[in-house]
């Protein structure tokens, strides 16, 4: 038995959702559960239906009150509550199957205060990230705090966390009563009283979104005056809270968070709404302002920094016109003043007393994208873009950039040519058509007289100016993660691209052990591999994500054999663990679902265990098993991964031929009838222009595929009126027409052949690789470059 965990679920009409909430508790892999509901004076049938899982499970009861609100239902369920943490799930969620035992077994191996995982927006088209945690939850991190990770304000949900319930009491944390928006006064301060957080990368809360013709959600429900009041209410509470309790630096961090998103939604909605709602919200906002330094305002987007100085002075006409100008991803022209950018907004050339003309001016800097890291034979390519925030790149060669790498410790520098690319441009102040680049590292220049040196590398950039001093920062990533694959370059050395504080760095690495082979021995899954010596005791870790162990296996240490100074090794998995761990079967598997997999490391007593590399003729094995896939492959970095999937069809191949891709496959020996296999594209949400959420996204793409015994072939025509728009597109599969979509894996094999980026007729076909599967990304050829 392990630790008892409370599940507090308030309760409020959500017949049509909650079977699928309380079904998602009831399959968690981590078994000891004691599930509260809290039935706040339904009128529908979601009290029986709750009533149901109480004579089903013993895990979970039921409390009946009259309705009181979320705040106060929630506050019910804590007060019942026996276990040793503390979550809550709004029970129109839904959790994937590990949620809670990746959230409790980070915490018992670390003994912070709370941890907090990623969330994905969960619609009938399937999951994609959240936003708001895309930047927050990037990577896992465990033991931080709030002064060493700031951008964790922007994670204000309580649902995708679980707390020690004696840190909850101890600070007397309670939700408030009759208001809305009822988590940010809690985890705000939650985030300043804790002493360290875990946060992890992999999502551990499905967070519906309301589509036409549901009841609107309450962030569906922005227009409410009502909304608007309690959302001010609620950042003004943790940010008293927050005063009381930490630097005021945190106190400032806040208020420029809450100004550029949580109280933003309210700024952008003033052309639309009435006079009485703008002169609620011009009231409240002066009251907020008039607690924030002018320093905070400086930092915002130049946008945002007139139109909350025009709020403060409660200049309505000029607010309204200034947002109606720039909202909803449109960008303000640029005017060229002296020796500066600025934004051309309304109030620009009449000038207005709360706006002094040089807080339109756009700051400088370097903005910095990676999109692409991948091998090209022996030379290892990154693709990405960088260029001056108020210049911009309009033209070839235009500002002059230079890159290159930099030796950790060390005066030690690389330059890299770098190739000019054109770029897809988003809305944007300045035009930056010709950002894009493209460089090559030829591994064998990070050696040095010495040979191969294990240490680390970054990347740098500067961009040269015409007048004063060059720009120059390392280089970061921005919003995108790109897969980061490792590559044997020389024996026993590895390079590895990998990522720290959101910038692309290289690693030249000796590991202490890796896999040989992979193979399926009756009940057992065997790994074999080669280590360096170990004191005769080593064991196989398995983590869902990076420092979080979910199972470890004994490795057989045989006597040493070849090479000096290293060993043999081999483990085995019990295939019927990594079933039950899945917890597939039985449940419908969503779109986008990360699925159970995992990471292998090989602890040998040191400090931290080496994750697993494969050959580079590792072709990965499978398994149907359970009624289920059992894949063992290479991740996108290159490491050791085995992941449980539901049992179908597999690409093995991939060619371009005569305007189309062609994909072939195997099917699973499950006794299912695959005759009717179709291939489906489906668009991605944030491919669709401009991001907004109410537009229709396109239709997807059926095809039928040809099957031949337990061979599958598609052609997915990438020109025509018959092929895919423009824009990221998923390939999906079903088994017959009327079957669910699920999610079509990529075998390595097939992933290692993909081409990448290429010309077809006029358009330019990316294909991105995303865990076990790719995405399509379509669009106009751009000009050579």
């Amino acid at each position: 038995m392990g630790s008892l965990l409370t599940v507090v679920v308030p309760i409020y009409n959500v017949g049509g959702y909650l079977v699928e909430c309380l079904a998602s508790l009831a399959g968690q892999t981590y078994p000891d559960l004691e599930v509260v509901l809290v039935d706040d004076g339904s009128t529908d049938d979601s009290g029986r239906l709750a009533g149901d899982f109480t004579r089903t499970d013993r895990r979970f009861r039921l409390i009946r009150q009259e309705n009181q609100g979320l705040g106060a239902a929630r506050n019910t369920g804590i007060d019942a509550a026996t276990g040793e943490y503390l979550a809550f799930v709004d029970s129109d969620d839904v959790l994937p199957p590990y949620a809670f035992e990746v959230l409790v077994g980070a915490l018992e191996q670390t003994g912070s205060d709370f941890a907090s995982g990623n969330v994905a927006l969960l619609t009938s088209r399937g999951l994609r990230q959240s936003p708001l945690h895309r930047g927050t939850h990037r990577v896992t991190r465990l033991r931080v705090d709030l002064a060493a990770q700031r951008n964790l304000v922007y994670d204000r949900l309580a649902c995708n966390k679980v707390f020690r319930r004696s840190f909850w009491e101890s600070h007397g944390l309670r939700f408030p009563v009759g208001v809305r928006y009822e988590d940010i006064p809690v985890t705000i301060p939650a985030y300043a009283l804790a002493r360290s957080v875990d946060l992890i990368e992999l999502p551990v809360y499905y967070w519906r979104q309301r589509e036409a013709g549901s009841e609107a959600s309450l962030s569906q429900r922005q227009g409410e005056v009502r909304n608007l009041v309690d959302r001010f209410a609620a950042v003004d509470s943790a940010s008293r809270s927050l005063a009381r309790l930490t630097d005021p630096k945190i106190g400032s961090w806040y208020a420029e968070t809450a100004l550029s998103s949580d109280l933003r939604m309210f700024l952008d909605l003033l052309p639309d709404v009435d006079d009485d709602y703008r002169q609620r919200f011009l009231d409240l906002a002066a009251d907020f302002l008039a607690g924030v330094d002018d320093r905070v305002l400086d930092r915002l987007a130049p946008r945002l920094r007139i139109a909350w100085r025009l709020a403060r002075a409660r200049a309505l006409p000029e607010l309204v016109e200034v947002v109606a100008a720039g909202r909803h991803g449109a960008t303000p022209p640029v005017v060229r003043r002296g020796v500066g950018r600025y934004l051309r907004l309304p109030l620009l050339d009449a000038g207005h007393p709360a706006v002094p003309r040089e807080l339109y001016r756009i700051p400088g800097g370097i903005r910095t994208e990676v999109h692409e890291v991948w091998w090209s034979g022996d030379q290892l390519r990154v693709r990405g873009l960088a260029y001056d925030t108020e210049r911009g790149a309009d033209r070839r060669g235009r500002p002059v950039r230079l890159l290159w790498l930099q030796a950790d410790g060390t005066r030690r520098v690389l330059p890299l040519p770098a190739r000019a690319r054109r770029t897809a441009e988003r809305p944007s102040s300045v035009p930056y058509g010709w950002s894009g680049f493209q460089v090559s590292v030829d591994p064998r220049r990070l050696r040095d007289r010495r040979g191969w040196v294990p240490g680390s590398w970054s990347f740098n950039v500067a961009v040269l100016r015409s007048a004063g001093l060059p720009l120059r920062r390392r280089l970061g990533t921005g919003e995108s993660r790109p897969a980061l694959p490792g590559r044997w370059v020389a024996d026993g050395v590895r390079l590895v691209p990998y990522l720290r504080n959101g910038q692309l760095r290289l690693r030249v690495d000796r590991p202490r052990g890796w896999l040989t082979g992979a193979r399926f021995d009756g009940a057992d899954l065997v790994l074999e591999g080669r280590a360096e010596r170990t004191g005769g005791v080593a064991t196989l870790r398995l983590s869902r994500v990076p420092g979080v162990v979910w199972r470890s296996y004994p490795v057989e240490l045989p006597a040493p054999a070849g090479e000096a100074g290293a060993v043999s090794w081999s483990a085995r998995l019990p295939l019927a663990d990594l079933v039950a761990g899945a917890a597939l079967p039985g449940r419908a598997v969503l779109v986008g679902e990360a699925g159970s997999g995992w990471r292998v490391s090989l602890d040998d007593g040191v400090d931290p265990p080496v994750e697993l590399p494969v050959p580079g003729d590792f072709g990965g094995t499978r398994r149907s098993e359970g009624g289920v896939d059992v894949l063992v492959a290479p991740n996108d970095e290159e490491l050791l991964g085995i992941w449980v999937l539901p049992s179908g069809p597999l690409v093995c191949g991939a060619e371009l031929t005569e305007g189309a891709l062609a994909l072939t496959g195997e099917l699973p020996d499950d006794g299912m009838d695959w005759r009717e296999l179709r291939v489906v594209l489906r668009a991605r949400e944030s491919a669709v222009p401009g991001g907004a959420p109410d537009l229709v996204p396109p239709p997807d793409l059926d095809l039928t595929a040809q099957v031949t015994g337990d061979r599958w072939t598609v052609r997915i025509p990438l020109t025509g009126p018959s092929g895919p728009a423009d824009g990221d597109w998923t390939p999906l599969y079903r088994r017959c027409a009327d079957a669910p979509a699920n999610d079509l894996p990529f075998d390595v094999s097939a992933r290692r052949r993909l081409p990448r980026d290429v010309a077809v007729a006029d358009r330019r076909l990316e294909l991105l690789p995303d865990r076990h599967r790719e995405i399509l990304r379509l669009g106009q050829r751009l000009a050579a470059g």
